[in-house]
């Protein structure tokens, strides 16, 4: 079987929109078609304002798109992605920060079902797309794989979908990926037992860490039957997240990633949590989704 190829004859990723297994097809069908209904039945409301019949409300995504016009690098509020001498072992580019509409959006999205967002926030993570190759140095001209950090096995059952995935995949989909760019869903969730699993956003900065550390593996086979260490062997990645708080989990993903032999030029995330002295990371709206 032919397995595309980049324009520098390097295997081309694909992005996993199915799940491999007819149960899991069947499952996440189903979960679809009662979201429809359930929107046809009750009408969606705005995650920001409350008004009804849309996801976001027109001067909603007005804002939201104001709000992740500028993308930035956002590195500095995450400890662990920088050095005990203050310096960057990691750089990241944030579309946002994590307040307002833009972590009311993305807070619907993840944990409310709401994935008629993913066109709005999938255009917004576009914005950071094309910054990269003026926020990350040496990344211009080159060849980028853009790898998401993968959903839990638990986060994946509870959704339905994976949240980044379904992006990026929003991305390709529209054709706003630029030239030279690809998705490659190239990491996993290592499974662990029940006792061992613990969520990551219940935890302090220090927890955090030793709670990703050795969390993540490389894909044994991708669809068409691509090899992830074909792909990976010299490549140049970035890795995408929906938000940034500690950088623990882009580290880890970061560091598998390299442990392969590719390069990680930095990574992407859609909204950056800043600290208080940071002058962010709070929300001015009163409800939420």
């Amino acid at each position: 079987m032919d397995v595309p190829r980049t324009a520098s004859g390097r295997p081309a990723a694909r992005h996993r929109d199915r799940p491999r297994h007819w149960w899991a097809r069947t499952l996440s069908w189903w979960g679809a078609a009662w979201h429809d209904f359930h929107y046809l039945v009750m009408p969606a409301e705005c995650v920001a304002c409350g008004r009804d019949d849309a996801a976001l409300c027109p001067d909603c995504a007005v804002a939201l798109r104001r709000q992740a016009r500028d993308p930035f690098r956002a590195e500095e509020a995450a400890d662990a992605l920088m050095s005990v001498f203050g310096q960057t072992t990691l750089p990241v580019v944030a579309v946002g920060d994590y307040r307002d509409i833009l972590s009311a959006a993305i807070l619907a999205f993840k944990n409310h079902g709401r994935t008629e967002l993913a066109t709005e926030l999938g255009r917004a993570l576009g914005r950071g797309v094309e910054a990269l190759p003026r926020l990350l140095p040496g990344t211009g001209g080159r060849e980028l794989m853009l790898v998401p950090v993968p959903s839990t096995v638990g986060g994946w059952r509870r959704r339905g979908y994976d949240p980044v995935a379904l992006l990026l995949h929003t991305l390709a989909r529209e054709r706003r990926l630029p030239p030279g760019m690809s998705v490659a869903p190239l990491l996993a969730i290592r499974p662990r037992l029940p006792w061992h699993r613990r969520k990551q956003k219940a935890l302090g900065r220090a927890a955090r860490r030793a709670n990703v550390r050795n969390s993540m593996r490389i894909r044994r086979r991708l669809h068409r039957g691509a090899r992830p260490a074909a792909l990976l062997a010299g490549a140049d990645v970035v890795v995408v997240d929906d938000v940034l708080t500690t950088g623990s989990t882009v580290g880890e993903a970061a560091r598998t990633l390299a442990g392969t032999g590719a390069t990680v030029c930095g990574a992407l995330v859609l909204a950056a949590a800043r600290s208080p002295a940071q002058g962010g990371g709070g929300t001015t709206l009163g409800r939420r989704a």
